[in-house]
């Protein structure tokens, strides 16, 4: 039995050394991503623009949380928030932190990403969402959220707060940002050989990873959120956080504030590499850059937004959002 065991390792350190030497060809390129904005001139257009999306959406087998949702007070409030749902989640993840900050006055805008909330949580869609994807959810929350307020804020999650950082570095119109957990690249792995190997699986065929595959689809957690992952997500999220990594000297934020939030009990995200990224940004650029950390003793997961997750204690992380925001406990919108 040695001899097999053998050879099959050399494989695999053959087939291993081959997506690394494929991907680091493909890094060469700085992969390209691109986002127009058209935002709503008032109220009343934007309102126009989610019923297009609600209807369009309606056509979908979505589940019933699945769908894009807007909480306003009926005309242009002081304060508009985009909150931007996570990779594998849908806008009921956001829902709980959304109705606080509608009470708190502000119009709030949750859309949905391309393949994010359907009924089927195994379907075989949403592993194929892409970098460009995320971008189109940001930009359509944007052009939304240009009708809904005058000054409009924006709370990512994981790989939407990648999608919100290019809009840091593309986009006028936007006061601050929160970037939660950002993706910008795996934990416990060195970035360029998690670059190479998302340059190389961004173009493979897609295959799904359970994010516990002992419990597969019985995953504690939200019943909206799907159980797995795709590679080509995950390697087109990476590719996306490499544009932003990639130009971070030469376009710096077009807003006020950027403020990262991290809980240093993350298994998925790399903090390390965001701390660097904060600190670029604050030592070369005139946005007021913020970074805070949970500490490991709070268990405070990736997922800190959505209430379903174990020990998520969004309690603590809504606290210090709204913060942030500028919108604590003490502070309305007038």
């Amino acid at each position: 039995m040695a001899i097999p065991i053998s050879g099959m390792i050399k494989k695999r350190h053959l087939a291993t050394a081959l997506i690394l030497v494929i991907g680091a060809v493909l890094l060469m390129r700085v992969p390209d991503f691109q986002s127009i904005p058209n935002p709503a001139k008032t109220f009343d257009e934007a309102k126009t623009f989610f019923e297009n999306i609600r209807r369009d959406e309606a056509k979908l087998p979505l589940s019933a949380e699945g769908y894009s949702r807007l909480l306003d007070h009926g005309t242009k409030t002081p304060r508009a928030i985009v909150l931007l749902h996570g990779l594998t989640n849908c806008p009921e993840q956001f829902l709980p932190l959304a109705r606080i900050l509608h009470a708190k006055g502000a119009n709030v805008i949750i859309p949905r990403a391309r393949y994010a909330g359907f009924a089927d949580r195994l379907n075989t869609i949403q592993g194929y969402q892409s970098g460009q994807d995320l971008l189109d959810q940001a930009a359509v929350g944007l052009d939304i959220a240009e009708g809904l307020g005058e000054r409009v804020s924006v709370v990512g999650l994981s790989g939407s707060a990648i999608a919100a950082a290019w809009m840091a570095q593309h986009r006028d119109g936007v006061n601050e940002m929160v970037l939660i957990a950002p993706f910008f690249s795996l934990d416990s792995i060195p970035a360029p050989l998690i670059d190479a190997g998302a340059a190389f699986l961004s173009q493979a065929p897609n295959f799904y990873r359970w994010w516990d595959s002992e419990k597969k689809e019985n995953l504690a957690g939200p019943k909206y959120a799907y159980p797995r992952f795709g590679t080509r997500c995950m390697a087109s999220t990476i590719q996306l956080s490499r544009n932003v990594r990639e130009n971070l000297a030469i376009l710096p934020p077009r807003m006020k504030a950027i403020h990262f939030l991290l809980t240093a009990s993350d298994t998925a995200a790399n903090n390390p590499v965001t701390k660097k990224i904060a600190a670029a940004l604050a030592q070369t650029h005139s946005a007021h850059v913020t970074i805070e950390e949970f500490p490991a003793e709070l268990k405070i997961p990736h997922d800190m937004i959505d209430p379903s997750q174990p020990h998520a204690n969004t309690e603590i992380a809504y606290k210090k959002i709204l913060e942030l925001l500028d919108m604590n406990d003490s502070t309305t919108v007038e």
